[in-house]
């Protein structure tokens, strides 16, 4: 059988892709500053437009007044957050919080009716950049304008159990923030930034530390874990960081942990834009883009700036991803 590709057929297509992606690290100099082509995948910003499931009611998740009984401090009402406490009376509340609208991503959250005090993940709209006193009034608060990339809502993450760890009898299941996905997805990013208790608690003391270990799990098998660094020294994150978990590959897990030194350091931290990948999206390591059954190319061909391309055909001969999960 005589065949139809001619014998420099992959060659060609290499030298056809070296040269795309010359064109477009031109395209996006280091003068135009930071190049990222948009995520073509889904994002959870948690905006009312999201239409996010409240778990025990079925209605979208509504942000309104909460108010808690501060240790010391008398009520405080937060102005502008959505948390557990209005289904812990007389009891404690643990489990699902809240899903998105086609409840894959289900938010799990922690309340104690005893304590007037909550765990795991609950949301907010309330930036706040103002050096004070560290104090717990700034809970729901992040130190950023808003949420990340210009929206307003964004996820609170009060992991609960690190500092008790010692105690079991005081652990919750949700008390470490945790997202669990229906059907298990890739996870290509978020975006992380710090509470505005946890920044002004750190003073720049040589010693500051508090990072964030996330890791993700499927059918109760750890698939790997990443851990972001938020303080270290006078080095604080101000604003929001985009974190890469393409790593871990399909999920249907991630559980948070916070990581400092003291019992009593606050362990709060701030999540937004989680970007999934499409379900048919095809993963096969970072920087390679499958042009064949049988071929790949380095990262060095893949379009710079270029996340992930959906799993559409590029030819008669295979599908092809760009894996490049950095830009």
């Amino acid at each position: 059988m005589i065949s139809l590709i001619p014998n420099n057929y992959f060659e060609m297509k290499n030298i056809f892709w070296i040269i795309a992606a010359a064109f477009a690290f031109v395209a996006c100099s280091d003068d135009d500053g930071p190049c990222e082509k948009p995520f073509d995948g889904e994002v959870v910003s948690f905006e009312a437009s999201e239409h996010l499931l409240d778990a025990m009611t079925g209605d979208d998740v509504k942000l309104g007044p909460v108010t808690m009984s501060l240790m010391g401090m008398g009520d405080y009402t937060y102005a502008n957050a959505f948390c557990a406490k209005q289904y812990a009376v007389g009891t404690d509340f643990d489990g699902m919080l809240f899903s998105t609208a086609d409840q894959n991503l289900v938010f799990n959250a922690y309340y104690s009716s005893l304590y007037d005090g909550w765990g795991g993940i609950g949301l907010s709209r309330m930036p706040d950049r103002n050096a004070a006193a560290p104090s717990s009034k700034q809970q729901f608060s992040v130190w950023a304008d808003g949420g990340a990339n210009g929206t307003e809502t964004y996820a609170v993450f009060y992991d609960s159990n690190s500092p008790t760890e010692m105690y079991p009898e005081y652990l919750s299941e949700s008390g470490y923030p945790t997202i669990d996905l229906v059907e298990p997805r890739i996870v290509a990013h978020l975006y992380i930034a710090n509470s505005t208790w946890v920044y002004n608690y750190f003073t720049g003391a040589d010693t500051d530390s508090f990072q964030v270990k996330i890791t993700g799990s499927l059918g109760g098998v750890e698939k790997g874990s990443i851990t972001e660094t938020l303080v270290a020294g006078k080095s604080k994150l101000s604003g929001w960081r985009k974190v890469d978990l393409s790593s871990l590959g399909a999920v249907d897990k991630l559980v948070f942990k916070a990581v400092c030194d003291y019992l009593a350091d606050p362990t709060y931290f701030c999540v937004d834009e989680i970007g999934l990948l499409k379900p048919d999206a095809m993963y096969f390591g970072p920087g390679y883009l499958e042009i064949s059954m049988v071929q790949t190319i380095p990262r060095t061909a893949c379009l710079p700036c270029g996340e992930f391309f959906a799993a559409s055909p590029v030819s008669d001969f295979g599908r092809g991803v760009c894996r490049t999960a950095v830009c």
